[in-house]
């Protein structure tokens, strides 16, 4: 009792939970994004569900608990939620080509990509990537002949530099206050 107490007396007063923060349990920190990621796993989970038998204690146990853990998170919505759901959709909906998404039964979710730094001058193996140069055969040939090698020289026909070196920004998700 006494190791809780000095955990709750180090703990300083805030308007939101922050991200990173320690809950006072070992090893496990407050989530980036809780609701949405909470709301994406127990979907997903309520979806894989479906695949046990409905006669199985198990599966009844486990999706009642679920559905009111779900119907839980979907009730409690940090202030500004909706505005912020509604701004990462036309986000989306502008370039729908250029993001990742994962349909479930709740809607759709957004695989953001992963973000590499790496050190080139530092790393030697991260100059070269394996990749190996196309080959074109040298000579005069005829325009048939050449049709193949032109489509692959200018390659993707959906590439657009701009999008190539601009990184993918999300605002963040509202955070829960301290009431909510």
């Amino acid at each position: 009792m006494r190791a809780a107490a000095r955990l709750f007396a180090a703990v300083k007063p805030g308007q939101f939970l922050e991200a990173g923060a320690p809950t006072g349990l070992t090893g496990l920190v407050t989530h980036a994004s809780p609701r949405s990621t909470l709301l994406y796993h127990y979907t997903s989970t309520l979806t894989k569900l479906k695949q046990v038998p409905e006669s199985s204690v198990y599966r009844q146990s486990t999706e009642a608990l679920t559905r009111h853990r779900l119907r839980i998170v979907e009730e409690s919505k940090p202030k500004g939620w909706d505005a912020w759901q509604e701004t990462i959709s036309s986000q989306i909906a502008d370039d729908p080509e250029h993001y990742h998404t994962i349909s479930n039964d709740a809607g759709i979710a957004v695989v953001l990509p992963k973000v590499q730094n790496v050190d080139y001058g530092q790393n030697r193996k991260a100059e070269w990537d394996g990749e190996v140069a196309p080959s074109f055969p040298e000579g005069i040939r005829s325009a048939k002949e050449r049709r193949k090698d032109v489509k692959a020289l200018k390659g993707d026909a959906d590439y657009k530099p701009e999008r190539t070196f601009s990184p993918t920004v999300f605002a963040p998700e509202p955070q829960y206050t301290i009431e909510a």
